[in-house]
């Protein structure tokens, strides 16, 4: 994540732990057990090949817009995070920071375009794939923070 991505994410999890939004959260400079859901850089892009999309929606409470995260290499952390906002359809493609929440769960913090996204929950229906993760996004055409939610199969 290059420098400026990472200022807006510190930038964003300040704004939200003084919001009280991310009670779990922890920094994403720690490490996850790699045993536990979410735990590994591999549970969310693969590990010996590149996995499924993450596909679903983002919403205001009155606007919902499509929202994916794209793994691009196996075991490797860089995604495309893709929003559509109004009539366009715009990417980021960056890594992500792998952090941890109070019970040990993997936590993910990520570039969008213009902004910045983290995950405030994650499910693995088997293992330690992760299959849904929910959380928040901060765009500059929204005046409030984005609710995602994004899964596959």
């Amino acid at each position: 994540m290059n420098r400026f991505a990472k200022a807006s994410v510190t930038a964003l999890v300040s704004l939200a732990v003084s919001m009280g939004t991310i009670a779990t959260a922890t920094s994403p400079a720690m490490a996850a057990s790699p045993d536990v859901c979410g735990g590994a850089i591999s549970d969310y892009t693969g590990l010996n090949s590149v996995d499924t999309a993450f596909t679903g929606f983002a919403t205001n409470g009155a606007t919902s817009r499509a929202f994916t995260i794209i793994p691009q290499t196996a075991g490797s952390p860089l995604v495309k995070t893709e929003l559509v906002t109004a009539n366009n359809d715009v990417y980021a493609i960056a890594n992500f920071e792998l952090g941890v929440n109070d019970l040990g769960q993997g936590t993910i913090y990520f570039a969008v375009y213009g902004g910045t996204g983290y995950s405030t929950g994650m499910r693995c229906e088997s293992g330690s794939r992760v299959t849904k993760i929910t959380g928040y996004l901060h765009v500059p055409d929204s005046d409030s923070l984005l609710e995602f939610n994004v899964s596959r199969a």
